[in-house]
C-alpha cells in the first residue's frame, strides 16, 4: 500500500494522480458543473490506470476528499529481464536492486544497461526508457 495524501476533488488538475480501486490513475480531464439552487457543484473526472491503461470516469462533489498517491520517481538502470514484462533494475542513487514491471508500450524496447525511470507507489513500474 503506497503513502496516500487526502486532497479535495476541486484541487485536482489534468496530469495529477488519484488512488482508486487499489491502483494509481492519471487524471486525463476534469470538468466542474454547478447543480441546482440547493445542490453542490460536481466534478466529472476522466482517469486512466497507470498499470493497465484502462480509462474510466468518476462523478464526485467538488468538496469531497479524494485519495492521492505519493509517487516516488527513481532513476534506474536495467540489470536483467526476468520475464515478459518484469525486469530487475538498479537504483542509480542507492545501488539497490529490485524487480519492476514495465508498461506494455515500452517492455519490448528495454535492454540490459538501459537507463529508465521507475515510479514507486507501493508497486514499482518502469514508465520511461532512455537511449544512450
Amino acid at each position: 500500500m503506497p503513502e496516500i495524501q487526502i486532497k479535495r476533488v476541486i484541487d485536482l488538475k489534468k496530469g495529477s494522480y488519484v488512488w482508486y480501486n487499489n491502483d494509481a490513475w492519471e487524471v486525463l480531464e476534469i470538468e466542474t458543473a454547478k447543480t441546482g439552487k440547493h445542490g453542490s457543484a460536481k466534478a466529472r473526472i476522466v482517469i486512466k490506470s497507470v498499470t493497465t491503461g484502462k480509462v474510466t470516469e468518476l462523478i464526485k462533489p467538488t468538496q469531497d476528499p479524494i485519495e492521492v498517491p505519493v509517487i516516488n520517481k527513481r532513476k534506474c538502470q536495467v540489470v536483467a529481464k526476468v520475464s515478459d514484462n518484469l525486469f530487475t533494475v538498479m537504483d542509480l542513487d542507492t545501488y539497490e536492486t529490485f524487480d519492476a514491471k514495465a508498461l506494455d508500450e515500452i517492455k519490448d524496447r528495454l535492454e540490459e544497461g538501459q537507463k529508465v525511470i521507475v515510479w514507486d507507489f507501493g508497486e514499482k513500474i518502469i514508465v520511461q526508457a532512455f537511449k544512450d
